[in-house]
């Protein structure tokens, strides 16, 4: 099964690389080619996996009242909110420098001109509107069976848009990206689809979205490890800019072995068994370790730019062989 997940991601490598070497001329303003690029479709796997392990937990402790629809919508939620928080990104980290004009990054498609700006306004506004009527839609479906009658569902949606813009304006410049990631990507996402799904919180809900949430920073941990120098210059001070290079490795390592630690409460809890746990942990483990190691050796440069696959590669195969666990 890995031999062939690999051989995907070798795949998809290929394509981005040949996609990377494309003239920005090949691309037409405000196409769908474009757009493509802007929401940053490989971004979605991280909102997606929220969601999953959220579902998995909730179909575990009541499959009474687990209901398809509603979990379809809360992916639905989540990736909308994902592509909104990507194109604000887009815009903010342009307007203060950290983004230039650069032909050969394909992927900085506002700084390039690929999309205009009245175009990433009304994307942002779109993605936000949609998604706000998927939560309404959620709320609709679930209101009478919740303790205080879904308000509780409206106050974390408005956190949620408060949070989209917050992340790229205030959080990420601040130091505080890797709570505001532990916090959109672990406690808000997997413990609100748990909560509309079985109209309860249970302590499990907690372990479950800080290994989700863990697992994906490691994800901002390499990008602000590889920006380290950069960062600075555009007045971005990420906690690897301020406590430095060797908390950035260990930060990084961290991050996975909590995720272990958390699986074990989720075991030691009766949520999954044994055999969950190993066929879990273990693949996890070893990949995380792997690319430490690797991060380590070569701690500067483009050769970082592999840990970009296999970082989302192990939190993937982490998230699909815990909800499997969880279900």
């Amino acid at each position: 099964m890995f031999g062939r997940f690999n051989e995907m991601l070798y795949l998809c490598d290929s394509i981005s690389r040949r996609m990377k070497n494309m003239k920005n001329k090949e691309i037409t303003v405000n196409s769908p080619k474009a757009w493509f690029l802007g929401i940053r479709p490989s971004s979605l796997g991280g909102a997606l996996m929220t969601v999953f392990v959220g579902s998995g937990l909730a179909h575990g402790t009541s499959p009474e009242t687990f209901s398809w629809p509603v979990a379809i919508l809360c992916a639905l939620f989540a990736c909308l909110m994902q592509v909104s928080a990507n194109l604000i990104n887009d815009v903010v980290d342009f307007k203060r420098g950290l983004d230039k004009e650069t032909p050969e990054r394909i992927d900085r498609i506002y700084a390039n001109g690929l999309l205009t700006r009245r175009a990433m306004n009304i994307g942002i506004a779109v993605c936000l509107i949609l998604g706000g009527l998927v939560g309404l839609t959620i709320l609709y479906l679930v209101k009478d069976y919740l303790a205080w009658g879904g308000w509780e569902i409206v106050l974390t949606g408005v956190i949620v848009v408060a949070c989209t813009f917050l992340y790229s304006t205030v959080f990420a410049y601040h130091g505080l990206g890797d709570l505001a990631v532990l916090m959109c990507f672990g406690l808000i996402p997997v413990c609100g689809t748990f909560y509309v799904l079985t109209y309860t919180m249970v302590y499990d809900a907690l372990w479950v979205a800080i290994i989700a949430g863990a697992s994906i920073d490691t994800l901002l941990i390499l990008n602000n490890y590889r920006d380290r120098d950069e960062d600075p210059l555009a007045g971005k001070f990420t906690s690897v800019v301020v406590l430095g290079e060797k908390f950035g490795r260990y930060l990084y390592l961290f991050a996975g072995l909590l995720c272990i630690v958390m699986l074990i409460l989720v075991f030691l809890d009766k949520r999954i068994s044994w055999i969950g746990l190993l066929y879990t942990a273990i693949p996890y483990l070893a990949l995380h370790i792997m690319a430490w190691v690797k991060m380590n050796r070569i701690r500067k440069g483009d050769g970082l730019n592999a840990l970009y696959y296999e970082t989302p590669r192990n939190f993937t195969i982490l998230g699909i062989l815990l909800t499997i666990a969880l279900w």
